[in-house]
C-alpha cells in the first residue's frame, strides 16, 4: 500500500518517521513530494494532502479527487486547521485558504458522486513549548486509525478537529502575551544593537 505526502518536515516528517514502513491496514509505504511536483496518481492508494502553501492544498485535493473518484480503493486526508472557522483566527489569509480547502472538501463529499474516501482534519496548536497544545505523535495516531477504519469498512468522519482541551480564549490571550512578549525582546536587541555601534 502506498502514500503520498505533502512535505517532509515538522508533521511530515513525523508522519513518514512513525508510519512509513508500518502495517496500517497494510504495510504503508510513504513517499513525500513538493506541492509544485508532477504526482502519478495511479501509483499511490492514500494522498495525505498536508503542505500549506498558498492555495495548493486546495488545488492539489481537486487534482487527487479528479483521478480517484471512481476509485472506492482511495483515500485523501487533507490537513486543515481549525482557523478556516470563521472570525476565530486573525491570520486572515491563512484562515481563508484553510477555509477554502474544507469548503471544497465539503462540496466534493456532499455534491459529488464521488467514490474515494475525502476526510478533513483541523488542527489546533501544535507541538507548543510553552502553551498546552497536541502533538505530532497524537496526529499521527489518528492519521493512523482513518487509514485503518478506511481499509475495514467502518465509520469515518468527513471533518474532525483536533485540539488540546485547553479553553480556546485562554489559549489564543496567552499566546498573544508570548509574541508580544518575543516582539519587545526582539526590538530590545535591535535597540542594544544599534547604540553599541
Amino acid at each position: 500500500m502506498k502514500a503520498l505526502i505533502t512535505g517532509s518536515s515538522k508533521l511530515a516528517g513525523a508522519i513518514v518517521d512513525k508510519l512509513n514502513g508500518a502495517i496500517v491496514y497494510q504495510k504503508l509505504d510513504i513517499e513525500t513530494c513538493r506541492v509544485d511536483s508532477d504526482i502519478p496518481w495511479n501509483h499511490f492508494d492514500v494522498f495525505i494532502n498536508n503542505a500549506h502553501v498558498g492555495s495548493s492544498q486546495m488545488h492539489l485535493l481537486y487534482e487527487a479527487y479528479e483521478n480517484w473518484k471512481d476509485d472506492e480503493e482511495k483515500l485523501i486526508i487533507n490537513i486543515s486547521s481549525r482557523a478556516h472557522k470563521p472570525n476565530i483566527s486573525k491570520g486572515y489569509l491563512y484562515a481563508a485558504e484553510k477555509a477554502g480547502l474544507n469548503h471544497l472538501a465539503d462540496n466534493l463529499n456532499y455534491n459529488s458522486n464521488k467514490k474515494c474516501g475525502i476526510i478533513t482534519l483541523n488542527l489546533g496548536l501544535i507541538e507548543h513549548d510553552e502553551l498546552p497544545s497536541i502533538s505530532y505523535e497524537q496526529i499521527v495516531d489518528v492519521i493512523k486509525e482513518l487509514i485503518f477504519y478506511w481499509y475495514t469498512d467502518r465509520i469515518v468522519p468527513t471533518e474532525m478537529t483536533l485540539e488540546h482541551r485547553a479553553n480556546y480564549l485562554k489559549l489564543q490571550h496567552d499566546k498573544q502575551e508570548l509574541k508580544e512578549i518575543e516582539e519587545d525582546y526582539n526590538n530590545f536587541n535591535r535597540t542594544s544593537s544599534d547604540n553599541s555601534t
